[in-house]
């Protein structure tokens, strides 16, 4: 008789399931791995210099905007900006409020 083990698997936070599957440029995606903690400050302060030279008008809490969430997810992703214009809202959305709680805490 074989003998069994319990085997905890502990799922890795960083992994993003899309909502269905998503291709871009030729590639398939099901899931993201946004690895928030690999940015550096110099990431974090490129995508910021990036972001408020893109704007029209000031955004007060960058935190708070989707399209400064997206640019960070993207660089966690290691995925262009691009890959978030046709990606679903909803998953959109997801990923924005991942990048909102690590920008926030």
């Amino acid at each position: 008789m074989a003998n069994e083990k319990n085997i905890a698997v502990e799922a890795d936070e960083r992994v993003y399931t899309l909502s269905r599957p998503f291709v871009f440029e030729e590639q398939e995606y099901t899931r993201l791995i946004l690895d928030f903690d690999a940015l550096t400050g110099a990431d974090l302060l490129r995508i910021n210099t990036q972001f408020e030279a893109d704007q029209k008008s000031p955004v007060f809490v960058k935190a708070l905007s989707l399209s400064y969430q997206i640019n960070i997810a993207a660089a966690a992703a290691k995925v262009p900006v691009e890959f978030f214009n046709k990606l679903s809202a909803k998953d959109v959305s997801k990923v924005g409020l991942l990048a909102q709680n690590f920008l926030l805490i």
